[in-house]
């Protein structure tokens, strides 16, 4: 079955939801893959491909094609976003089904990013064995964070310069105001201003200034408006605060879901340095996910010099682009050669330079 409208895709909400307890992480969810169909425009053409079997879905490949990138099927919002997509699937039956259907269809297929060991990367290349071409290259990792019991005192995971640290900016924070933590579960009646707040927090940050904060994006807020909202309608929205005298200085907006918490954005103020609220938090957020009994704490994204305080450990992605033996692939054959050759030249050109 072909999805290639909002109208049909609100159709297989209920199937596409039970299958949500498989799926690596909510970046698969139906609430994702509607927010961004709602909320950003550049998406093109749904094509979701999905299997069914005895009136139960058991598999969906999230895809869409729009003419930028040749028409090939491309994974939903992920060039967009830049989180990891990956296909949904019951089964690896069913994974294989999907990709047999895929491989039918002749068409091109781009995974921006996707897990290094999801088994869709050797489905594919199965499914397009003889039919056509499966290139795979390394694509940027996001940082994990494992959480066990010993995550109830987290301090205990640093150097005893780093615990002094945090005590110091601990003592900060207190001597400027009364100093207080929280992981809340909104309710929907509440969410507005308890985005509004973790919003504006964002924009006392690094990314006020470059402009990139959600309050200040208006494509990227339209779409994580939406989003949230459906996870906080799903009750898996959680909304980290650190405060000083009342007033937030250190935000998280999180996603729990198969006992896992993914950051989604993160954002501190600035003027209030001395107190290392980002730091702080995620102390604060690290025991929550411990006594939560949390396996993980997910790092959407990329790695960053502040993740690498927390873990060293990341899950290494990889794009992969499929190109049929048919005539659809020629013009993304040319985009990509296009690509290639100006990366070529602009390399050798640095050579040069040095």
């Amino acid at each position: 079955m072909l999805i290639t409208d909002l109208k049909s895709l609100d159709a297989v909400r209920d199937g596409w939801e039970a299958l949500e307890a498989a799926a690596r992480g909510p970046i698969e969810h139906f609430a994702w893959v509607r927010s961004c169909v709602e909320g950003l425009p550049s998406l093109g053409r749904l094509q979701i491909c999905t299997v069914w079997d005895a009136g139960q879905c058991t598999a969906i490949a999230p895809l869409a094609a729009r003419v930028s990138s040749g028409f090939r099927l491309e994974s939903i919002g992920v060039k967009e976003l830049s989180e990891p997509m990956d296909f949904i699937y019951s089964s690896r039956e069913a994974l294989a089904q999907l990709c047999d259907e895929l491989g039918r269809q002749r068409r091109p297929i781009e995974l921006p990013r996707v897990a290094a060991d999801s088994p869709v990367v050797d489905e594919l290349r199965r499914a397009f064995q003889g039919r056509g071409l499966v290139h795979v290259r390394p694509a940027g990792p996001y940082p994990t964070l494992e959480i066990d019991s010993s995550w109830n005192t987290p301090e205990t995971h640093f150097n005893s310069g780093r615990r002094s640290d945090f005590r110091r900016a601990l003592r900060h924070a207190e001597e400027a105001g009364l100093t207080e933590f929280e992981v809340v579960t909104p309710p929907p009646s509440g969410l507005s201003a308890l985005l509004a707040e973790a919003y504006e927090v964002e924009t006392q940050g690094w990314k006020g200034r470059e402009g990139t904060a959600l309050a200040l994006d208006p494509l990227r807020a339209n779409f994580y408006r939406r989003y949230f909202a459906a996870c906080c309608d799903k009750g898996i929205l959680r909304i980290a605060f650190m405060r000083i005298g009342g007033k937030a200085v250190g935000m998280q907006l999180a996603i729990e879901t198969n006992q896992r918490l993914w950051l989604a954005k993160i954002g501190h103020n600035e003027e209030y340095s001395r107190s290392s609220p980002g730091t702080l938090l995620m102390l604060h957020v690290a025991r929550y996910a411990a006594q939560h009994g949390l396996k993980s704490i997910e790092f959407l994204g990329l790695t960053a010099p502040w993740t690498r305080v927390w873990t060293e450990r990341v899950r290494d992605c990889v794009r992969v682009r499929v190109f049929p033996f048919a005539p659809a692939s020629v013009i993304p054959l040319g985009i990509d050669a296009c690509h290639w050759s100006v990366a070529r030249i602009r390399r050798r050109w640095k050579r040069e330079e040095k």
